[in-house]
């Protein structure tokens, strides 16, 4: 994701040569909301999803098509550091926002989780150093409620995409970056292709010969042909 965004990026601000440390410093919510602006402009609003429903004794396969220009933006706030009474324990959390670099340390653990997710954005609690010991002994409660804190203040694209089954009515919840049918130009359903693009030894191309002409260009290399 990272190369992807260095690649295509052409200017942050008046930096108009952007580094992999400019894209590492960037939040979350905003590299997410990039990524999404790229995905558009490269092939499109819409996104059709092939979503497997999870129910075992169905596994039915449901197409859901996602307009992007639906999605709910949250601008960020101007703080960038948060306070935080837990409600059991009256103990006081700080915590900031989770941006590339915390990213890249939560893709390195070997079993993410929410919790490791929490404890990369705590600056401290009661001034002490956040520890992976410190969250284990917190109570559901203290944790159940900062992580609706941090919910709370974060700001971004909410990419959730939720449906039911069609066959048994199963709720069939996901995140439209996680699919398939985001990241490739190919469609997951019955192995179709976009309009205007064609298979080549070389993988998925745009057809040039193609009469109506294709979604704007990005800038990009290698690095972008990996998701876009």
């Amino acid at each position: 994701m990272n190369q992807v965004l260095k690649n295509c990026i052409v200017r942050l601000g008046e930096n108009e040569e952007p580094s992999i440390k400019d894209v590492l410093d960037l939040l979350s919510g905003d590299r997410l909301f990039i990524l999404v602006k790229l995905r558009q402009v490269s092939l499109g609003d819409e996104v059709e999803l092939e979503l497997v429903c999870p129910n075992t004794a169905c596994r039915a396969a449901n197409v859901v098509t996602v307009n992007m220009e639906d999605l709910e933006i949250t601008p960020y706030g101007e703080d960038r550091e948060f306070s935080f009474v837990l409600p059991g324990s009256k103990r006081k959390v700080r915590f900031g926002y989770l941006d590339g670099h915390k990213e890249k340390r939560l893709a390195a653990l070997k079993e993410p989780s929410i919790s490791s997710a929490m404890l990369i954005r705590l600056i401290d609690i009661d001034g002490s150093t956040p520890s992976k010991k410190l969250m284990n002994e917190m109570s559901l409660r203290d944790r159940s409620a900062l992580r609706q804190e941090m919910l709370r203040v974060d700001g971004g694209v909410d990419t959730t995409v939720e449906t039911e089954c069609e066959v048994c009515g199963t709720r069939i919840r996901t995140r439209l970056e996680a699919e398939p049918g985001f990241c490739s130009p190919e469609f997951a359903c019955k192995g179709r292709l976009l309009p205007g693009l064609r298979r080549t030894p070389l993988g998925i191309r745009r057809d040039e010969s193609a009469a109506a002409p294709g979604p704007p260009r990005v800038r990009g290399g290698p690095g972008a042909a990996a998701c876009i």
